[in-house]
């Protein structure tokens, strides 16, 4: 039984993580490249909000 799990885990590994053909290949690094900035790009967005409070409260004399 723990044979035939490990197999089984391991054929469903190699099917979710592997591509059938070069243009499903391209499709997924595609999809990797076109959504992997957005966590960088909040991040920028949320610093930059930051930044302008902080100013906007210096130069208001709140801070």
């Amino acid at each position: 039984m723990t044979a035939t799990l490990l197999i089984r885990l391991r054929d469903w590994a190699v099917d979710t993580f592997t591509c059938e053909s070069e243009f499903e290949a391209a499709g997924a690094m595609a999809d990797a490249t076109r959504w992997g900035w957005l966590p960088a790009l909040s991040g920028v967005s949320a610093g930059a909000d930051h930044a302008r409070s902080e100013h906007v409260g210096k130069v208001s004399g709140r801070n």
